[in-house]
């Protein structure tokens, strides 16, 4: 056992149940108590942290790091005490009798190489039996360490190189451990890693050859160890849990996550590291959180929501949200942006990550009420409400992109081995199928990616629009002849197919009536787009009650191309759509003329 170990096993026991843990400390008590009285301390280098004062400002404590603790009684200097330089910590004991009665005091003495510290009257805020026994524990652990400072929050990505090359073989020797081979999306989300933890050309040529070679496989065990021996600068169980997430994203690409235990590799793994089966379930939670943040385009008031969640859930376990995403987030972020990214939502100590960011100031060029009731009422609200759907989709795009990039090298370098291979000869029959088959997973491995960042395109140009289409704001907006067409492609991309109970609402409509028209998404028109006022006014009263039970707002087309929705983000834009004068005119008046249209018809 290490001594971050140890300190983090006996920590609520011997200190008391409110010490906080990292990854899971107060940036601002660390803050707080960094400047008070240990000033130079690295932050990811401390274990733990206890605030003793009676404000909570952590100005007064206990700070323990790799090497080192910081004591800091109420109104006195504070105390360092290096692990190595400890000799031991003695209790002795004096009767004291005052009159008739008989009363023990406890002094404690703590000695090191180069002085002896008397705590007697500086502990009141601990027990002094369990103090003492912390100690002891540290001095045990002499005798089998070196005590050093390690950083307790260093993402993948700033890991060396042959760090993460061990850490991507392991995960390798999963994908190979069912059918001996690497398929093509397997192949994809493994590329998908190597852009998430920035591993360099020359590393990932050789993980290229370790997967192209079955013969050089290296036993995982062995993998494991050597992952142990160089984990010097992180605890090694964030790195373990981080890695089993790892495995169950890759086993989840062919499989239902229910079944993970089904496969003897994660099993076998999950008893060597000694996971939890409710540490698991988090990792499992957190998997689909992240995957359910694009599916069910949550807005950013809901990823609030669900990352706390999950924050909770870590806390109940008394697992780091560090494990989980030390090497990123599944759908394609870095462990860094990821941060930044909610950091941006003011959640930016939720992973135990370093990062600080400002927040953006307030607008005061008007009442606020009156501001943010413009904004809801113009939809603005709802748009800026995904700015960290969209910041995440940014960067899934720049890792596909890469990983693109990485894949047509790989591409290029086996075509030039393949071509080389056939010019030699029949000799080379074998390496020539080994070569082409090859080229075939990478080619499909490539078009894996190309088709993710062209879906994730998609979802960042959604951000910016409307999922709900008000048509009392678009007919508002587009009264003039000449705006005819936007209205009707806006129409178009929001109109899905007819519903029963939009069939249920049409009348019969003769040969004669439709005749040079056709029906699109619940809009008759003909084919140049022109006649929409020409209408029949049996379908003019049908349109119109379809509207009544959708509340004049249709959804967005789900089928639409990149094209599609980069043209209709400029038709709104051309309309004034989202402007927070003539939108928010153009929504109250609409929704008022519907209302009296209902109320009184035409008249």
């Amino acid at each position: 056992m290490n001594i971050a170990q140890f300190l983090k096993e006996n920590a609520s026991n011997l200190i008391g149940s409110d010490v906080q843990i990292a990854p899971n400390i107060s940036e601002k008590k660390l803050n707080s108590a960094i400047k008070s009285y240990a000033n130079g301390v690295i932050p990811e280098h401390v274990i733990l942290l206890h605030d003793s004062t009676l404000l909570k400002n952590a100005k007064d404590g206990l700070l323990f790091l790799g090497d080192c603790f910081y004591f800091k009684p109420m109104f006195e200097k504070p105390i360092v005490v290096l692990y190595k330089e400890l000799l031991e910590i003695r209790i002795d004991r004096e009767k004291i009798v005052k009159g008739d009665k008989e009363k023990e005091q406890l002094h404690v003495i703590l000695t090191t190489e180069s002085t002896t510290h008397i705590l007697t009257n500086k502990l009141h805020d601990y027990s002094i039996e369990k103090f003492v026994k912390l100690i002891e524990g540290i001095i045990a652990l002499k005798e089998t360490q070196e005590f050093e400072n390690v950083s307790q929050i260093t993402p993948l990505a700033d890991m060396s190189e042959t760090y993460k090359l061990s850490y991507l073989k392991v995960l390798a020797n999963f994908t190979m451990s069912d059918d001996g081979k690497v398929d093509a999306k397997e192949y994809s989300e493994l590329m998908s890693l190597v852009t998430r933890i920035h591993l360099s050309s020359e590393y990932r040529l050789k993980l290229r050859a370790y997967i192209g070679s079955v013969k050089d496989q290296e036993e995982t065990m062995f993998l494991i160890r050597k992952l142990k021996e160089k984990s010097i600068s992180i605890d090694f169980s964030i790195v373990q849990k981080s890695l089993f997430k790892d495995l169950l994203y890759l086993y989840k690409l062919k499989n239902s996550l229910q079944t993970w235990e089904e496969n003897k590799f994660l099993i076998q793994l999950r008893d060597e590291f000694s996971i939890q089966s409710e540490e698991i379930d988090l990792i499992c939670a957190a998997i689909k959180n992240d995957e359910d943040i694009l599916t069910f385009r949550k807005n950013d008031s809901d990823i609030v929501k669900s990352m706390k969640d999950i924050a909770a859930k870590a806390a109940a376990v008394g697992m780091p949200l560090t494990a989980i995403y030390l090497s990123g987030s599944v759908v394609g972020l870095s462990a860094a942006g990821l941060t930044s990214g909610l950091a941006t939502l003011g959640m930016g100590g939720i992973l135990g990550f370093s990062s600080m960011f400002t927040g953006i100031g307030a607008i005061v060029l008007i009442g606020v009420g009156t501001y943010q009731g413009l904004k809801k009422i113009t939809g603005i609200k709802d748009i800026e409400n995904n700015k960290q759907r969209e910041y995440m989709l940014q960067k899934i795009i720049r890792n596909s992109q890469q990983t693109l990039d990485y894949l047509l090298e790989d591409i290029n370098e086996i075509s030039r081995a393949l071509v080389a291979a056939i010019q030699k000869g029949n000799e080379n029959s074998e390496k020539i199928n080994k070569l082409s088959s090859m080229l075939t997973m990478l080619s499909e491995s490539a078009r894996f990616s190309a088709k993710k960042q062209n879906e994730s395109q998609k979802e960042q140009m959604i951000t910016h629009l409307p999922l709900i289409l008000s048509t009392d704001r678009l007919e508002e907006l587009t009264p003039k002849p000449t705006q005819l067409k936007i209205r009707e492609f806006i129409l178009k991309c929001y109109t899905t197919e007819v519903t029963e109970s939009m069939e249920a609402l049409t009348p019969e409509v003769t040969p004669e009536m439709n005749q040079g028209f056709v029906l699109v998404g619940g809009v008759q028109e003909n084919a140049e787009l022109s006649k929409l006022n020409s209408l029949s006014e049996n379908y003019k009263k049908t349109f119109e009650s379809f509207n009544k039970t959708q509340n004049g707002k249709l959804e967005i087309n789900e089928n639409l191309s990149l094209e599609d929705l980069e043209m209709l983000q400029e038709s709104f834009e051309n309309i004034g759509y989202f402007e927070l004068t003539s939108g928010g005119v153009a929504e109250v008046t609409g929704s008022a003329k519907r209302i009296a249209k209902n109320l009184f018809g035409d008249r």
